[in-house]
């Protein structure tokens, strides 16, 4: 019998669970429930030939229609008190939550002040509970206005959404620990700008470069502006991260290609907002193993997700040891696995912990970890299959039941270690 091993994390680390406004709130109209309405039946044909014959048997449900409506989501704008209790049955000292800046500004320059209201409620629940909160004022989500006036290419939008984060700072800033400005910018760049995966489905377009220095503009407004009101705010965004490693470690080619990725993918935004953040907000899902020939990518795909991503636990800790060297301190605030028979979840969470406190014993200054998502959420352009959530939500009746997972989960939390084999 193996001898199972005890890993234990630093006194204080903060355990947590996410979720992104859009994505669990329900009735609400942006950008994207617009893009919803003129994209479903697009997305039901194309998911004939885009995912493999196992995702299409397991998930028939990509071939409907409302798949790809986020609705009423979770309900989450009217059960968040029922949210937070599932986030103190983890035995979790912290919550990741959004507001939806639509519903805060549904008309340029017109705030809702019933809408600032409700999220002062939502956050003193979760006050009354002693979590802290990491507060997301972006999480890719817009007013429909704004894109009638251009959305991201627009110079204006930093007037714009430094009147939106004035008004969160007066309003709510004395009810949250920890800021996140901007929820992983690069994911619209590219999926915006350059694939057209996402609204507002720009192949190759130059307008990237425009949206790219906006998102570094607007967040060092933010910076300032959450700073000026309370000096010792902690500030950050979060990154979309990537794991890359060589096919062959002695092709000097491939050896390049991971380098010039883990900088785009990784760096080049950080750089450009050296001295704007007070901490590092780590996502991470992704690894790719790298080859010189197209398709340039040739993952061994052992064990897989759902969405078909490549179980690499190793992954996460080759990105915080990355992050090492801006000497700030780390949360992870999302890591999650899309895993509807909630099989690989429990291994899924405590493997790429293992590799967390590989990192933190090496000497990276990582403070928390967070699970995405707390919920099954709406998942942007797949819509409703995939399954991250540590709590399984009926979308008819909206009741939520944990899974095997969460009690695994929560006895990290409560334990504040993990045992391996």
């Amino acid at each position: 019998m193996p001898k199972t091993k005890i890993l234990k994390f630093p006194a204080g680390f903060l355990w947590g669970a996410s979720t992104s406004a859009y994505q669990v709130e329900g009735g609400n109209v942006n950008d994207w429930s617009q893009w919803e309405e003129a994209n479903a039946d697009r997305l039901v044909k194309q998911a004939k030939t885009y995912w493999q014959p196992w995702q299409k048997e397991k998930f028939p449900e990509m071939f409907e229609r409302d798949n790809y409506f986020c609705g009423q989501a979770c309900d989450s704008y009217h059960r968040y008190e029922e949210d937070l209790a599932l986030v103190k049955n983890l035995n979790c000292g912290a919550y990741r939550m959004g507001l939806e800046w639509s519903r805060l500004e549904p008309r340029p320059g017109r705030f809702k002040m019933a809408e600032i209201e409700h999220y002062r409620k939502v956050l003193m629940a979760a006050k009354a509970r002693n979590l802290k909160i990491f507060l997301t004022l972006w999480h890719w989500t817009n007013p429909a206005w704004l894109v009638k006036r251009g959305g991201w290419v627009n110079k204006d939008v930093r007037k714009y959404f430094s009147r939106y984060t004035e008004l969160i700072v007066n309003e709510l800033g004395d009810l949250v620990d920890f800021w996140v400005t901007l929820n992983e910018p690069m994911m619209i760049v590219g999926h915006g700008y350059l694939d057209g995966k996402f609204p507002p489905n720009k192949k190759f377009s130059p307008a990237l470069f425009k949206v790219f220095n906006n998102f570094v503009a607007v967040h060092k407004d933010c910076y300032k502006i959450i700073h000026q009101k309370f000096p010792d705010a902690k500030v950050s965004l979060t990154m979309t991260t990537g794991a890359f490693t060589p096919a062959n470690k002695y092709n000097l080619l491939e050896i390049i290609m991971v380098k010039l990725a883990n900088y785009f993918r990784n760096d080049w935004f950080l750089n450009r907002i050296k001295g704007y953040f007070d901490f590092l907000g780590v996502n991470w899902y992704h690894y790719d193993r790298l080859v010189w020939y197209p398709p340039f990518r040739k993952n061994l795909n052992e064990k897989v997700t759902d969405r078909g991503w490549e179980i690499y636990p190793k992954g996460i800790y080759l990105v915080l040891k990355n992050y090492q060297k801006y000497r700030k301190p780390i949360y992870v605030l999302e890591n999650g696995i899309a895993d509807a028979d909630d099989k690989l979840r429990p291994d899924f969470i405590k493997e790429h912990l293992a590799y967390v406190h590989q990192a933190i014993s090496q000497g990276v200054e990582v403070c928390g970890y967070f699970y995405w998502s707390l919920l099954d959420n709406f998942e942007w352009a797949e819509g409703w299959w995939p399954k991250f959530g540590l709590y399984a939500v009926d979308r008819k009746t909206f009741k939520r039941t944990a899974r095997e997972s969460a009690k695994v989960y929560a006895q990290i939390c409560k334990n504040n270690q993990i045992e391996v084999g």
